[in-house]
């Protein structure tokens, strides 16, 4: 099994190169970012593993050091870690707090003007890139930072970005990049040169207009210019096909703005503006043109009659008959509502369905559908996303087959005319559902140029290793309420759970304990800078302090073991129980190879899940833990 990267190995406290960590911001698979600060002064801290950046880091830092403008992240400081053996390479950036073009875009629900103006922004970092001698060659609403004082857009990322006399750091056709944001010349040299050696696919300031316009298209729409059934369809579409323009895909959308995006997403790069410099002419020209319909959102927003009240209306009925109508961004005004109906949801195996953003289909904000991008390092290893998304029409169509069966069952033996009694109800919609545990690897960066350089959330840091939960009180059913209810959603969760037996469609499914995999090079070397020898046992903790139950998410985990507090790194893979196998330790300024493996005080493997199931990507457990010194990860 290929292990992903260095996991995140600094703690709150640790002082690099000067900078005193604060806390985790993202990770890759080729390093790490963290919000720090040094004298007073915040940073995004990104560290990036040398065995694995090679030459990319060099570029990365020459790069930044060309650009000075302030729809660019700019650069404080670089260095490598430790000094005496470095292992890492550390840049240190502007820290940009705000949010991603995308959750911005989700949140706000913003207006064709502020779509403008956040566009226009990146336009005047690319004119100011470009004009240095640089591609980009990611351009991408993750790659956008949208900062919360003044809402001023910043560019960032330029790990993979590329300049005349760069060393090379890639054997494929194409570069490393976003597939879905790829344009259509890129993929034909790709399929005129795939399998030809030293073929290299060079990419040009085009390459990054292009991939503005598809990000202004997600913006405009909320949906992709291209949808496939598999790779090959959508390689095809982007070269062949002209998408619908955004005016006629959302009325709301002015026709200059319109136009601009179409040009962006000309076929030929010649018919495409001329620079990064015409297009910033272009939309400021069409800003002087705006009138007040510019100031109207995008999309309609939430509302208070975009939710229903538990117990109103039975949860197959009110799926049925969700309202079609133009896509939905902005906050949601009852959010304790949606999550009653989630629950709902959950219990009959809806929350597995989605609904395509467009004219005509409800958008519910969930990257099952939304055009966020997996970020592969190589297009040879890995096409673009239609394939997971071709897998995740293929579920919602099943799941469709057990619902509209079980609503026959639950409908069909009953008068629903005009004379019946049980008619269906109205306007009513469902409530999103929780974000699915394989949403968050597809969105997570793989690669040095999927981790943001300055990703700053706007009010608090993300959690890195565990979140601690009150666990809730059990609500007695009340004495009053009517038994017709509850036989109703028992007879309807029957009814689905049976059909979805005999179409073959599952609720979650329970994964597999992770599979065997060696220890990494030098850890029994570096398990006895722990005191520890093949087969000791040692408590541990998920937290300091007082022990207590604690809910731990999938993916980067972090353990402290040991009075000095030694602070161990891994992956946590949420299965039947929780597993947790810990490769990197960090204790008293050094870091090195570690094989540990989490156990309960019965010496099994894993930790019991409190409460059981794990299917949210999240799990309640005990914090107090052991690991185990082992020759390998059974």
């Amino acid at each position: 099994m290929r292990d992903d990267g260095p996991p995140a190995m600094l703690s709150p406290g640790d002082v690099v190169v000067g900078y005193t960590v604060e806390g985790q911001l993202g990770r890759g698979g080729f390093g790490t970012v963290y919000r720090a600060t040094c004298e007073g002064q915040l940073a995004a801290l990104k560290l990036l593993h040398l065995p694995r950046v090679g030459a990319r880091v060099e570029r990365e830092v020459s790069i930044l050091l060309r650009l000075r403008h302030p729809n660019v992240v700019g650069i404080r400081g670089f260095g490598y870690w430790p000094a005496a053996a470095p292992e890492f390479a550390v840049i240190a950036m502007e820290y940009v707090e705000g949010r991603q073009l995308d959750a911005w875009a989700r949140d706000e629900n913003p207006s064709a003007r502020q779509v403008l103006k956040v566009v226009l922004d990146v336009a005047r970092a690319l004119a100011a890139t470009h004009e240095a001698g640089v591609v980009h060659r990611d351009v991408k609403e993750a790659n956008v930072m949208v900062r919360a004082s003044d809402g001023l857009a910043v560019l960032v990322d330029y790990g993979v970005g590329d300049y005349e006399g760069a060393p090379g750091v890639t054997l494929s056709v194409l570069p490393p990049g976003t597939p879905e944001y790829r344009p259509p010349e890129a993929w034909l040299f790709f399929e005129e040169h795939s399998g030809v050696r030293g073929a290299r696919y060079i990419p040009g300031p085009a390459d990054d207009l292009w991939a503005l316009g598809v990000a202004l298209y997600h913006l405009l729409t909320a949906r992709a210019p291209f949808e496939a059934g598999d790779d090959q369809s959508f390689i095809n579409a982007v070269i062949s096909h002209t998408p619908t323009s955004p005016r006629e895909e959302n009325a709301r959308v002015p026709q200059a703005l319109s136009d601009v995006c179409m040009r962006l997403l000309e076929k030929d790069p010649k018919e495409r503006y001329l620079d990064a410099g015409a297009l910033c002419a272009a939309l400021e020209t069409a800003l002087a043109g705006a009138d007040e319909a510019w100031n109207v959102p995008l999309c309609d927003a939430y509302g208070l009659d975009t939710a229903t009240t538990e117990g109103k209306v039975d949860p197959v009925a009110q799926w049925m008959n969700k309202p079609m109508h133009r896509p939905r961004r902005g906050r949601r005004p009852a959010p304790a509502v949606a999550g009653v109906l989630a629950a709902q949801d959950s219990e009959l195996g809806l929350e597995g369905l989605a609904f395509p953003c467009g004219e005509g289909a409800e958008s519910d904000g969930s990257p099952t559908w939304t055009p966020e991008v997996a970020q592969w390092p190589d297009v040879n290893a890995r096409l673009p996303r239609p394939l997971l998304r071709r897998g995740v029409w293929t579920a919602a169509g099943i799941s469709f087959l057990c619902v509209a069966a079980a609503w026959v069952l639950l409908w069909g033996g009953r008068d629903v005319g005009p004379r019946g009694s049980q008619a269906l109800p109205g306007r009513q919609e469902v409530a999103t559902y929780a974000k699915k545990p394989q949403a968050a690897p597809a969105a997570a960066p793989i690669g040095p140029e999927a981790i943001p350089a300055a990703v700053a959330p706007p009010a608090t840091l993300p959690e890195v290793t565990a979140t601690v939960t009150t666990p809730k009180r059990d609500t007695p059913s009340s004495p009053t309420a009517p038994a017709k209810k509850g036989t109703r959603l028992f007879s309807s969760a029957v009814a689905t759970a049976a059909l979805c037996t005999t179409f073959a469609c599952s609720g979650p499914q329970v994964r597999p304990a992770p599979e065997p995999e060696p220890c990494p090079a030098g850890a029994t070397k570096g398990m006895k800078k722990l005191g520890m020898d093949i087969g000791d046992r040692e408590g541990a903790s998920f937290v300091r302090g007082d022990q207590k139950y604690v809910t731990v998410k999938e993916g980067t985990a972090q353990i402290i073991v040991g009075s000095d507090y030694a602070t161990l790194s891994g992956r946590l893979v949420i299965a039947d129980r929780v597993y947790v196998r810990l490769t990197r330790a960090r204790f008293r300024g050094e870091s090195f190879p570690v094989c540990l493996e989490v156990q309960d005080g019965s010496r099994n493997r894993g930790l019991e899940i409190e409460g059981g199931g794990g299917e949210t990507g999240k799990a309640r457990v005990y914090s107090a833990v052991f690991v185990s010194a082992v020759s390998e990860f059974e």
